[in-house]
């Protein structure tokens, strides 16, 4: 599947943008331009129309102006989202956000409900605070010991590379849960991230701070189209699928779908029992 790039300056960012330029259904995906379509199978992008954009914390920096914490406000992000929406002509579709890139995804629904026609979170658990005290709990008594090996090897390795080059600390983090992300180990997940370009402070802040202490339900309360929220059952990366259940008690509308025998891309993983799932989450 090929792949077309174009930038999007914004601010003094430029954000890329990729697009399959299929015929098919629209699907509007936040992120990274450069890392979803080397993750997106070919089962997937066979079936939508997609347009992934970059978020600031993946755009580099266009002008030499000292970066604060306010160039990565949530708000700033979703301004971004609705202008490369209208810029291209990106009809009113599904926004879909992969992880930490779900809660861009639901504020991006509750903020634009005139551009988003359904809502969906992957591989994104209620909060990046308090709910993964949970994600190690559940690590540690489902996980194999291979598993919980492979881990802690990782971490050894994790701790050399920030050392190496500190600039990419979200990367090396990233790379370093292979074993709590990937249903099958090893797996070769650096190749995913090679030649992309991070801005430290977005991480820190947004998922640091802002994602730590996200009320979803708050978000959810002014959503007004339909929801869709899919976990891999062996996903240790996040909050694991059940930590959903207390809140969703009091969502009965939104959705939700968990996939056996996969972690955190299970788009990459279980791709027809994915591409199932969100079409079958359509019907009433």
């Amino acid at each position: 599947m090929s792949w077309t790039y174009q930038t999007i300056e914004r601010e003094g960012f430029a954000l890329q943008v990729a697009k399959n330029n299929i015929e098919g259904p629209p699907l509007f995906w936040i992120g990274s331009a450069l890392y979803y379509p080397r993750v997106i199978p070919r089962e997937m992008a066979e079936n939508y129309q997609i347009t992934i954009v970059d978020h600031r914390g993946f755009a580099k920096r266009t002008n030499p102006q000292k970066e604060t914490r306010e160039d990565y406000s949530l708000e700033k992000l979703l301004d971004d989202f609705a202008f490369v929406q209208t810029e291209l002509k990106i009809p009113v579709c599904p926004v879909i956000g992969h992880s930490g890139h779900g809660y861009m995804a639901l504020a991006y629904a509750a903020e634009f409900p005139n551009l988003v026609s359904k809502l969906c979170m992957v591989s994104t658990g209620p909060s990046h605070g308090s709910h993964m005290s949970e994600a190690e709990v559940y690590f540690q008594k489902e996980a194999s010991d291979l598993r919980k090996a492979a881990h802690a090897q990782n971490q050894v390795q994790f701790q050399k590379n920030i050392e190496t080059s500190p600039e990419d600390f979200f990367i090396h983090y990233c790379v370093s849960l292979e074993a709590k992300g990937f249903y099958k180990i090893p797996f070769p997940s650096r190749e995913f991230w090679k030649g992309i370009h991070t801005n430290k402070l977005a991480f820190d802040y947004l998922f640091g701070e802002v994602f730590r202490d996200i009320d979803v339900s708050e978000y959810f309360r002014n959503v007004s189209v339909p929801v869709w929220i899919c976990m891999g059952k062996e996903d240790f990366q996040v909050a694991p699928y059940f930590t959903w259940e207390p809140i969703l008690s009091g969502f009965p509308k939104i959705k939700m779908t968990v996939l056996e025998e996969c972690s955190h891309l299970p788009f990459l993983e279980r791709p027809e029992r994915f591409l199932e799932a969100m079409s079958s989450s359509d019907r009433r």
